[in-house]
């Protein structure tokens, strides 16, 4: 049987592999942010911490930046992915034959099926959330010091990898709560837990510096996603994020775990498996109901969902889990195909023509300057014309409220001379000192884009 999940799971990949190299998809926007990230490597961006930033770099030192190389990033961190369930199942007292079946059964679900075609900071959140959860199960069954240690590695680059970590401290406190082991722990291991404060607070130090000196400004824009100032209760937002979860899960292991629920014991494990899933859930249910709240925002309680769906189901009902299997590798093969082809399904619309309108723009503009408003198409530009000697700006006023990164490091001067090209509208450049003329080129209207964009010519008097 694992022969099977194997060879299974190496024929997807190379599904994948060959649905990258041959589709006509281009990044989406914020894969392209990314990668623009990664050639200014900094220790903080605005609106997310930087470790996706330094992982890429890294990458793209190794493997070059071009398209095929950039989507094999998530294939490589969900190798790690899988070694890391792999040791936490072990932790959990599966079986290693469980183990290997839970790993390989987790890189199938909807969600890692889907995000292994996406460069996003949830990839190394969730690979250092899974360690972290390892490092704590070991040290509760009375670890070695360097398990404190790299428990606070792993916990602070998960920070740095996305702010939605602090789930772990309140999940981890309410472990404490709830369990004497890990109290007792506290207790007897004072020194032990206070090195793992240390090397956590020691990884966050350059981030802290960094909005120290941009006036928090990350912190802002994360807590702006939950602003209850803009409440607006809504019953539908908790439904679809609910069902999103579930799909995301796999529709087969949910019904699979809830038939079989009169056998679920709340042994540690299970336990355990609650505290680090259902507070998430909970917490970002009721954020949809209050604000809203993207699918992704409780990702990393979907590993602990799973594992916690996978061990009552092979333990009563083995047939099922391979039934599940098979739902979520139909769902792959479906999804890499259409990659593969290219095809025309309107989920796929950001990820289509972004090469084809980059390369009119280019043709248009020739080597003057490029000015673009919104943050994706800046993006998206600037990697499509990578190997251009281009200068991109970003129209801001100084003094009014910054909306993104490039807006503080890119910013089009007021006191701009030399004529250049503007995507976006006129109305954005008005704060420039000098007198000038706009006369439009062209309309776009794509399909990654809702609404046309505006090609200007700009010419100073």
């Amino acid at each position: 049987m694992n022969r099977f999940y194997a060879f299974a799971f190496f024929f997807l990949f190379g599904l994948k592999v060959c649905a990258v190299y041959f589709t006509s998809f281009s990044l989406y926007g914020d894969e392209a942010q990314y990668w623009l990230w990664s050639q200014n490597l900094d220790i903080g961006y605005f609106s997310k911490p930087p470790l996706i930033a330094w992982f890429l770099s890294g990458h793209i030192r190794l493997f070059g930046d071009s398209f095929f190389s950039l989507k094999m990033f998530p294939l490589l961190i969900y190798f790690f992915i899988l070694l890391g369930i792999y040791r936490f199942c072990l932790q959990i007292n599966l079986s290693k034959n469980s183990s290997i079946i839970c790993s390989f059964s987790f890189l199938l679900v909807p969600a890692a099926t889907v995000s292994s075609f996406i460069i996003s900071t949830d990839l190394l959140l969730l690979l250092f959330w899974v360690l972290a959860m390892t490092k704590l199960l070991e040290i509760r069954k009375g670890g070695h010091f360097i398990n404190f240690t790299l428990l606070g590695v792993f916990l602070g680059l998960a920070f740095l990898a996305k702010y939605a970590a602090i789930y772990f401290l309140l999940s981890f406190l309410i472990l404490i709560l709830t369990d004497k082991k890990i109290l007792t722990s506290l207790k007897s291991s004072f020194f032990g837990w206070l090195t793992f404060v240390l090397v956590f607070v020691l990884i966050l130090l350059p981030n802290i510096y960094w909005n120290i000196n941009n006036d928090w400004v990350t912190i802002t824009h994360t807590s702006d996603n939950a602003n209850l100032e803009n409440l607006n209760l809504n019953f539908g937002e908790p439904l679809g994020f609910l069902l999103s979860q579930i799909f995301m899960l796999g529709p087969v292991l949910f019904l699979s775990f809830f038939y079989m629920f009169k056998s679920f014991g709340l042994d540690f494990e299970n336990k355990f498996l609650l505290i680090f899933s259902l507070p998430i859930i909970i917490i970002v249910l009721v954020e949809s109901f209050l604000v809203r709240a993207n699918a992704n925002w409780a990702a990393p309680a979907l590993v602990s969902l799973f594992v916690l769906f996978f061990r009552l189901v092979i333990e009563k009902k083995r047939v099922l889990i391979a039934i599940n299997f098979v739902a979520n590798y139909v769902f792959a093969i479906f999804l890499f195909v259409s990659i593969l082809i290219s095809s025309n399904y309107k989920v796929f619309d950001r990820i289509r023509g972004v090469d084809l309108f980059a390369k009119e723009v280019l043709e248009k503009t020739g080597n003057k300057d490029l000015v673009i408003s919104d943050r994706i198409i800046f993006s998206n530009i600037s990697y499509e014309v990578r190997e251009q000697p281009k200068n991109i700006y970003m129209p801001h006023n100084s003094g009014e409220i910054i909306t993104n990164h490039f807006q503080m490091m890119s910013r089009l001067s007021q006191t701009q001379e030399d004529d250049f090209y503007l995507i976006g509208n006129d109305a954005d450049i008005k704060y420039l000192l000098r007198e000038n003329e706009t006369r439009l080129l062209k309309e776009f209207s794509v399909p990654f884009n809702s609404s046309n964009l505006k090609l200007y010519e700009v010419i100073f008097k």
